[in-house]
């Protein structure tokens, strides 16, 4: 990628004299060499941290110089460098047109990115200064904006963690009063008691959808995918329903096929969200909710059917975030974002339709593992 030159100001201009932007020089050419050292010994805003290439896989800096000939004996340093970098780490590639057409050889790893692909700006030999100023200052510009996101994302994932850890154990606090309460209030008073317990549990989940959600943005491309024992892990997921809503009615619908899917660990949400979601909107004096699973040659199809009040045609679109709004639409929800979310990774689709029980009917098509295994199932109930 060749990123364009930027002009900046003097108060937006990286690195400072008493922190300045720390170059890596790895280059062959010792006239290019010179050029970039009496370059930098003129500035105060850059230092050069070394001149030793073998140290490369340890060496502090935030941009490394390098040429054709470098670029290509530390191709395999410099992929894990970047990789292993928590923020954007620039390469300037200096080299002549000729130079840089020859990087692409053909004995380049169809299963690696070619070597070009690592440089992220390009300065065409012979150096020209003021040019040269101009492609570390976009880089280092880049760099500066990438480390700060990065300080600010770890910011918000512990203030994340910090509000869920001290959301639930209020919410536990007040399930526990509310559960004390039960032989001191009459049947009137038992059914409000018995919302303020389910509105509890309700805050709770949504606490470990967050939790979950979380976790698929921090997914970087596509989420590592595994067998995962479907029939194992409905299972495990009704019996926790059936614990945490002892009023309501679960039932299977056939037999679970035994048949291991392409998903990850948090696979397990989706079932949850999914089944908390046919109860916990539900009006009926018994929510019921069916389950059904249908097995195919490349993909099993998993059917959540509840009696509720269903979800009007106009609105199953939104309350999965699909519409321009997302999740600020009135209708969205976040736990069935999440589903919707996860499923999609997983190469499967999600549809909601009218169940013959009168409520929603939410279908689930997975793919299968083309190998079979099992993962952990989720003990966070």
């Amino acid at each position: 990628m060749e990123t364009d030159s930027l002009e900046f100001g003097p108060a937006d201009r990286p690195g400072t004299a008493s922190s300045p932007v720390r170059i890596l020089p790895i280059l062959s050419h010792t006239g290019n060499q010179r050029v970039l050292a009496d370059w930098v010994h003129h500035q105060e805003r850059y230092e050069i941290v070394s001149e030793r290439n073998a140290e490369l896989s340890e060496a502090d800096f935030d941009i490394i110089v390098l040429d054709a000939e470098s670029l290509r004996e530390y191709d395999t340093e410099i992929r894990e460098r970047k990789m292993d970098a928590a923020a954007f780490l620039p390469v300037l590639l200096v080299s002549s047109e000729a130079a840089a057409n020859r990087l692409d050889t053909p004995d380049q790893p169809q299963a690696e990115p070619a070597v070009w692909q690592l440089v992220d700006e390009r300065l065409l030999t012979p150096i020209n200064t003021t040019e040269l100023g101009r492609r570390l200052d976009t880089l280092a510009r880049i760099r500066n904006q990438s480390l700060a996101l990065e300080r600010q994302t770890e910011q918000l994932l512990l203030l994340n963690r910090i509000t869920r850890h001290d959301i639930r154990n209020e919410m536990q606090v007040i399930s526990g009063w509310a559960e004390q309460l039960a032989n001191h209030t009459d049947d009137a008073g038992d059914q409000i008691r018995q919302r303020i317990v389910n509105s509890s549990r309700h805050v709770v989940d949504l606490t470990k959808a967050v939790r979950e959600f979380v976790e698929t943005l921090q997914t970087a491309g596509d989420p590592d995918l595994e067998p995962v024992d479907l029939e194992s892990l409905v299972t495990d997921e009704l019996t926790k329903r059936c614990a945490t809503f002892e009023a309501a009615e679960f039932a299977v619908t056939g037999e679970l096929p035994q048949v291991d899917v392409r998903a990850n660990d948090l696979l397990a949400s989706v079932f949850r969200n999914l089944l908390n979601n046919a109860v916990q909107h539900n009006d009926s004096d018994t929510p019921r909710v069916e389950i059904a699973v249908s097995e195919h040659d490349e993909a099993v199809t998993i059917t959540i059917a509840d009696n509720g009040l269903g979800i009007p045609p106009e609105q199953r679109e939104a309350v999965l975030g699909r519409t321009d709004e997302g999740l600020d639409h009135p209708a969205a929800g976040l736990g069935l974002y999440l589903v919707d979310t996860l499923v999609n990774q997983y190469g499967g689709t999600l549809q909601i339709g009218a169940a013959d029980l009168g409520g929603a009917k939410i279908e689930v098509e997975l793919q299968k593992a083309s190998s079979t295994g099992v993962n952990t199932v989720d003990d966070d109930s």
